[in-house]
């Protein structure tokens, strides 16, 4: 029937779904419901124009060749379908975006392994309360107390807003 000629594009709706953001949920919904009528518009469809019987008509229709001309133009319909013009797109997308899914995926177990490493120290590190001041110089040199000028005060108009110098007289 008309499913022969469909079968080749059928859709997994519940994968397509799992993959909508929930904010586009409408549209797709909306989307599926036209799909699905256009799929039960072609299924009513028979494969087939129906069958004529035309010797009845020979026996009732008195005008010579007429039947004979309408059954070889019936015969010769043919009802033409779109040619699949799109598939060979859809295929190149499809593997130029596997293509950059699998280099992300590769970018992120990079980064995954160097956040695993960093997780290890974290978790190896003595916690900040017990730690003493040489202990927290050595794990974090970069917010130790400098020993020429061992302040906490901002030392420019940059690193504090209402830091004001005053002016030598």
């Amino acid at each position: 029937m008309a499913s022969k000629r469909i079968a080749a594009s059928t859709v997994e709706w519940a994968a397509f779904a799992a993959r909508v953001p929930q904010s586009q949920k409408a549209m797709f919904n909306a989307f599926k419901g036209k799909s699905d009528g256009y799929l039960r518009r072609v299924l009513t469809a028979p494969e087939n124009l129906p069958k004529i019987d035309f010797n009845a008509y020979k026996a009732r229709i008195a005008v010579p060749g007429m039947v004979e001309e309408f059954q070889k133009k019936y015969e010769a319909i043919e009802v033409p379908y779109p040619a699949d013009t799109y598939s060979a797109q859809i295929t190149e997308v499809q593997n130029a975006t596997t293509a950059e899914t699998q280099e992300f995926v590769k970018a992120s177990e990079a980064r995954i392994g160097k956040i695993k490493e960093e997780l290890a120290q974290w978790e190896n590190m003595i916690p900040f309360e017990q730690m003493t001041m040489e202990e927290f110089a050595d794990q974090f040199p970069s917010e130790t107390i400098d020993l020429n000028n061992p302040t906490f005060w901002p030392h420019t108009p940059d690193m504090a807003l209402d830091y004001v110098k005053k002016e030598e007289e």
